[in-house]
């Protein structure tokens, strides 16, 4: 059976989507029985009892950091109020070169079927920042299983952080010359 190390980032709230602090260990339980991989979860909720002191900014953050670079793919969960650590842990798994599955439920702040921006309509609209940054974008779990078995299943490249320079290019060349600015 194929061995897998997982990150999840997002919400810690004991009042999240689902509903226990602990959310994690069922959600890999359940990718495990998708996917039918063992999974170890790198949660970085899970903190040694000696030695952890969360008023130690470099301590926290490093483990985060370590925890990502050890991971074959790091998923965030995309909730309608994450927290900047999971936006910075996106860009860390981009960093690090891991695939990162973001977990967007349709018709939630990230992902929806129609959005207005603008005076103007549009469909199948996925947030910017997410959908450069995640290499694959999934509305449930199932679909999440599906990406981890695709990842697996091939010699995926993931997006890394020219992902900033060739966006930045692409619209310096497309637009800037009609921007406002």
């Amino acid at each position: 059976m194929t061995k897998i190390k997982i990150y999840v980032a997002g919400k810690v709230n004991p009042n999240s989507v689902f509903g226990t602090h602990d959310w994690r260990i069922n959600f890999c339980k359940a990718l495990e029985e998708k996917t039918g991989f063992t999974i170890h979860n790198l949660d970085p909720t899970k903190t040694p009892k000696e030695n952890w002191d969360e008023n130690d900014s470099s301590l926290v953050f490093g483990r985060d950091c370590y925890m990502i670079s050890q991971a074959d793919i790091v998923i965030v969960y995309l909730t309608d109020d994450i927290s900047v650590g999971g936006s910075q842990e996106m860009l860390l798994a981009k960093y690090f070169h891991k695939p990162l599955i973001g977990l967007a439920p349709l018709n939630g702040k990230f992902n929806k079927d129609q959005k207005e921006i603008g005076g103007r309509q549009y469909i199948n609209w996925k947030d910017p920042f997410v959908a450069t940054t995640c290499d694959r974008i999934a509305g449930n779990i199932d679909e999440v299983a599906l990406a981890i078995s695709d990842f697996l299943a091939s010699s995926y490249k993931s997006k890394d952080v020219s992902i900033i320079t060739q966006n930045m290019e692409y619209y310096k060349n497309k637009l800037l010359g009609k921007d406002i600015i």
